[in-house]
């Protein structure tokens, strides 16, 4: 997976957490070269979160993934391999079992039927993580979404610049720590983006 033509660098965003996150990553920081923390001061939005970290890489590839341990270390160095093996533009998870309960499936199915009837998308997993990019097409696609709307914008764009799209099969662990902050709020975020993307405006 790494090599030294091909370094590695983990970048840990702390996005304005209050749990003692962002002692933790501080101390990684300080004991790994290959870690740089982000720190924000404030919640800036799960897309925000991301995006504050995606800015300060500087490889050739890139990507992000959530830290609540629901993909394993192994499935993230599968999706780097099939980006390469199948020289794609970008590739990513597919989660074809997952274990975080029925209404978080309930919600991304409605999410997943919704994205590819609007928009003709080539995956039935638009929010799968992690997802990985050459350099070249993460500029083309140029996400901007602060909100939980960043992966369908994301799988919107990969559809709309014909963009090779891979994809890797995985089980979706349990959240090992923590909540999910999907709620009602958010499907409703959701929607109008969706709405919003789809009228052009």
């Amino acid at each position: 997976f790494r090599t030294a033509e091909v370094p590695l660098v983990l970048l840990l965003a702390d996005n304005g957490s209050r749990d003692g996150t962002r002692a933790i990553v501080q101390r990684l920081e300080a004991e790994e070269p290959e870690v740089r923390g982000i720190y924000l001061d404030e919640n800036q939005g799960y897309g925000g979160g991301i995006l504050a970290g995606m800015v300060e890489s500087e490889t050739e590839v890139l990507g992000y993934m959530w830290g609540d341990s629901q993909v394993s270390a192994a499935d993230v160095i599968r999706v780097y391999r099939r980006l390469v093996a199948d020289h794609a533009d970008v590739a990513k998870v597919r989660r074809v079992q997952r274990m975080d309960g029925w209404r978080r499936a309930l919600i991304s199915s409605v999410y997943n039927t919704a994205t590819l009837w609007l928009f003709h998308i080539t995956s039935s997993d638009t929010n799968g993580c992690p997802k990985m990019f050459t350099r070249e097409a993460w500029e083309r696609l140029s996400p901007s979404h602060t909100d939980w709307f960043l992966d369908p914008e994301i799988m919107i764009g990969v559809a709309e610049h014909g963009l090779k799209l891979a994809e890797v099969d995985v089980l979706a662990q349990a959240r090992d720590f923590g909540v999910s902050k999907v709620g009602t709020a958010t499907v409703v975020e959701f929607t109008i983006n969706l709405l919003r993307r789809r009228l052009g405006s």
